[in-house]
């Protein structure tokens, strides 16, 4: 099956984004201080401007204005402002797919939503650099796009046939492909040598009471409960046809409490469209 997968992202998997490299390498470099992260971002002149324009909106809520990189830095730290680069290189690698495949900014919209869901879960329950689920909300689904990038006229059959029979789409894809799009994420994510937590977040986003560790299954859960929260919400569209069920046991191991969850509910609506338009 793996390599399947490989033959399906192909050169995507050669392609990982540059920047996020860069950034790794120096801040796995002791030598490295924040003027080297700095400059390495600054170097991309547009993702300055996106990721200041991010750290600017209420999606962080900075009572004064971040005009600099630097500033950005000593703000939300290295690992939080690395995700979101990542975030922003990724989006920008999946331009170019035509609407008549599928809505990208509907796609996205329905990624973005589920990452500040996720976000927001994260941050009420008191979990360590809450940036990573916002990350995973925006890459869940990118598996979804590989087969439009790679095996167009398939990939659009599969869509049509889940907006037709109203199946789950991970049902069809694995009826067709083999795999799902969760497994084509998963492969690229670990050629692209993302960390394990995030690769294993997307890979069970469907299914997280199937992962043993306790921590690891905590935000499996978080994100599945926040990618059903979005569909029910009917936020974006990224090929799903129906909202997915919500398994009982998954809101005891996210650990979020309800009143939390209906509040969280509220929010993700007033929140999207301007953090889309940071996006894309």
């Amino acid at each position: 099956m793996a390599t399947k997968i490989k033959d399906m992202i192909g050169s995507w998997a050669a392609s990982p984004p540059v920047l996020y490299y860069q950034l790794k390498q120096a801040m796995d470099d002791p030598e490295s201080s924040f003027n080297d992260y700095s400059r390495i971002i600054s170097a991309d002149p547009a993702l300055t401007a996106r990721l200041l324009k991010i750290v600017n909106s209420p999606f962080y809520g900075f009572s004064s204005t971040v005009e600099t990189i630097d500033h950005a830095l000593n703000i939300i730290g290295t690992d939080q402002l690395m995700d979101l680069a990542l975030a922003t290189v990724v989006v920008s690698k999946f331009k170019g797919i035509p609407r008549d495949l599928i809505n990208m900014e509907t796609f996205w919209m329905h990624s973005i939503a589920t990452g500040i869901a996720a976000r927001k879960m994260a941050i009420a329950v008191g979990i360590e650099n809450p940036e990573r689920f916002y990350l995973a909300g925006m890459l869940h689904d990118i598996g979804t796009l590989l087969p439009l990038k790679q095996q167009t006229e398939v990939a659009k059959g599969v869509l049509e046939q889940c907006r037709e029979t109203k199946k789950h789409l991970f049902l069809v894809e694995k009826e067709t492909y083999g795999f799902s799009h969760a497994e084509v994420c998963q492969l690229l994510l670990m050629e692209w040598q993302l960390p394990q937590r995030l690769v294993d977040m997307v890979t069970y986003h469907h299914f997280p009471l199937e992962v043993s560790d306790p921590e690891v299954r905590r935000d499996c859960c978080i994100l599945n409960m926040s990618d059903i929260m979005v569909y029910f919400l009917k936020i974006g569209n990224s090929g799903e046809p129906a909202v997915p069920q919500l398994l009982p046991d998954v809101p005891k191991h996210a650990g979020v409490p309800k009143d939390v969850i209906d509040k969280i509910r509220e929010e993700v609506p007033n929140e999207v469209d301007e953090t889309v338009k940071m996006f894309i």
